[in-house]
Parts: structure tokens; C-alpha cells; sequence
């Protein structure tokens, strides 16, 4: 069998040693492709410019599925922890911190790194990791 030669076009290179399963696109993949498309074009029969419009709509909807896919893995991280998904059992009972005092907690806050705080009733923070349950 024959292989067609299309100009402007490449093999695809060989996928690395130990690699199993498809190869997903991604990104850089569609803007590779995107460039190449342009750079290759006729300069007397441009591309049409509904087609091109429809084509950076196609990369803002892989740049958002994207980011969509990385907040829903970050979400399903979050509630598979043990103690994440317990958070809500700590509210009302009574704990005390490494230094012994003790509070009752008013709610559960999260922190900029994703790590649970408990907020006692009178106001005090304390890191849910450094938590001893009393009552």
C-alpha cells in the first residue's frame, strides 16, 4: 500500500517507549496545528474568515474545558480526603488545639492553600491537622 504525500503535512512522530492507549490532544497540539494551517495557506485564496472565527471559538473551548477539567479535579481531590469530606461533622462539637485550649466549632473555612481551619465560637483559628476531638 501506498502512503499520500500531502504537502505542508508531516508523519506524526512516533509515540515515546512505554507510552500505551491514545494520544490526547492538547493546546499546544491545537495551536501547532492552527499556525501551520496559516502559514501554509494560498496568499491569493486566504482563508475564509467565518472559518477562522470558528477556529479561535474552537481554542477558547479547549482553553476552557481545560481549565473546567483542573478546577473539577481539584474539586473531586477535595472531597475524596477523609477529613475533608468530615468537615462538616466537626461543627458544634468541642476540640482542643496542640496548646490545650479548648472551643467549640462555629464553622470550617478553608485557607488559601486548601487546608481546613476551624473557627471557634469565640473567634480563635485552628488548623483542623492540629485538631483533637474532645466532645
Amino acid at each position: 500500500m501506498t502512503a499520500l504525500a500531502i504537502p505542508g503535512l508531516t508523519a506524526p512522530a512516533p509515540e515515546p517507549a512505554g507510552r500505551t492507549g491514545p494520544r490526547q490532544l492538547g493546546q499546544e497540539d491545537f495551536l501547532l496545528l492552527l499556525t501551520t494551517q496559516l502559514k501554509n495557506q494560498d496568499p491569493l485564496s486566504p482563508m475564509d474568515n467565518s472559518q477562522f472565527v470558528a477556529q479561535l471559538a474552537q481554542f477558547a473551548t479547549v482553553s476552557g474545558v481545560t481549565e473546567m477539567s483542573v478546577g473539577l479535579n481539584r474539586l473531586a481531590a477535595t472531597l475524596a480526603g477523609d477529613t475533608r469530606s468530615s468537615a462538616p461533622l466537626w461543627l458544634g462539637r468541642v476540640v482542643a488545639g496542640v496548646d490545650g485550649a479548648e472551643g467549640v466549632v462555629a464553622q470550617v473555612n478553608l485557607d488559601p492553600a486548601g487546608n481546613h481551619v476551624l473557627v471557634m465560637a469565640d473567634g480563635r483559628q485552628l488548623p483542623m491537622r492540629d485538631a483533637r476531638l474532645i466532645a
